[in-house]
């Protein structure tokens, strides 16, 4: 029998917290793997590494007197003051069930966030990250 994840099934940690205003999360990880053509080939000969990226974001909501990301920590609190003070974030997925960590990204930096307010809906509060060193299940058993 085959279990599938749904969304109810994982908690998001930030920083070794539940990130509770989470709507989604979307990660993408690019392995840099392009191919290498010999001289007058169509063909590829290997395929090679350029080098990992990791990008993401999160689709969350703001709510009253929770301070936003710079109260979790997320982001400097002067940041005119101090731009290169931006922390250094973790990033965990975790099965609600097994405590098993799907995706764990040590070291991320949120590199952008968007506020967006409508009459009668919720205030949404995205941000968009850059992850260094990405790390699976597998990885940390």
């Amino acid at each position: 029998m085959i279990l599938t994840i749904t969304g109810a099934d994982v908690k998001v940690y930030i920083n070794n917290k539940v990130y509770p205003y989470i709507k989604s999360i979307n990660i993408k990880i690019d392995y840099g793997e392009v191919e290498n053509k010999g001289i007058d080939s169509p063909f590829p000969q290997e395929i090679a590494s350029t080098g990992i990226t990791i990008r993401g974001s999160v689709t969350g909501m703001r709510v009253k007197l929770s301070g936003g990301l710079q109260a979790m920590n997320m982001r400097p609190l002067n940041l005119a003051a101090d731009i290169a003070a931006n922390p250094y974030i973790s990033i965990r997925i975790q099965d609600r069930s097994t405590s098993e960590d799907i995706l764990f990204i040590p070291n991320a930096k949120v590199s952008s966030e968007n506020h967006t307010v409508a009459i009668k809906q919720s205030y949404q509060l995205n941000f968009d990250f850059v992850g260094m060193v990405p790390q699976f299940a597998l990885d940390r058993s």
